[in-house]
């Protein structure tokens, strides 16, 4: 009987070991799908002119919030004729023109890649809109996490917001992939001047911030 006892004793022991186990990977599970952050992702310039008003209505002027416009079926006509395109074709289902039109081309959560045949999803409808032309978020990074943090903290520093999907100040890489003498439409002597280019008002209009938020 005493040795009866013992084994349930035991065996009740061994299951609350085994529980204790259980229940710690679980915790340490749901701590780390907590410390997860989530990939960021595009949100449109029209989210970023909450904030930035001046800079996104200078944008809007500019050739980079328009190049996607020039794909269209007699745009800048005149400028096709010159490089041998022909100006009554529709280049925005153009792959090669499109990456360097959009922003992101045929990455997660940019422009959707153009696949001959392949029918876009409501859901890529809707992030090609957000991401035609050359966007804040080509040069800034997608905004989907910074832009919340921004807002809750306004004194924030820099590598906060990195460590957040935002590429501030822009780099020189951010902008080399397009500006290369690729495009038909460019001058034969196109050079591209980045530290000319990231102040210029072709960007947009560079404003100085409220707070310093370091470098």
């Amino acid at each position: 009987m005493i040795r009866v006892i013992k084994a349930v004793f035991a065996t009740y022991a061994l299951v609350a070991i085994v529980g204790a186990f259980i229940g710690m990977g679980a915790v340490a599970n749901e701590a780390s799908a907590e410390d997860k952050k989530a990939d960021p992702t595009f949100i449109g310039a029209s989210k970023c002119k909450k904030c930035h008003l001046k800079q996104h209505k200078s944008w809007k002027k500019t050739a980079l919030a328009t190049t996607f416009e020039s794909l269209k079926p007699d745009v800048k006509a005149d400028e096709k004729k010159a490089a041998k395109l022909d100006p009554k074709k529709d280049y925005t289902k153009d792959p090669t023109c499109l990456k360097c039109h959009t922003t992101a081309y045929g990455t997660a959560g940019g422009y959707p890649a153009v696949v001959k045949d392949k029918k876009w999803t409501e859901a890529e409808t809707a992030q090609a809109a957000l991401n035609e032309g050359i966007t804040c978020e080509s040069c800034h990074g997608p905004g989907s996490e910074y832009s919340v943090f921004k807002k809750k903290k306004k004194e924030y520093k820099r590598d906060e917001i990195r460590a957040l999907g935002a590429v501030t100040p822009p780099t020189a890489e951010s902008c080399a992939p397009c500006h290369v003498k690729e495009c038909p439409t460019m001058p034969a002597d196109y050079k591209f001047d980045f530290e000319k280019a990231k102040v210029s008002d072709a960007v947009h209009a560079h404003k100085k911030l409220k707070y310093d938020h370091g470098k």
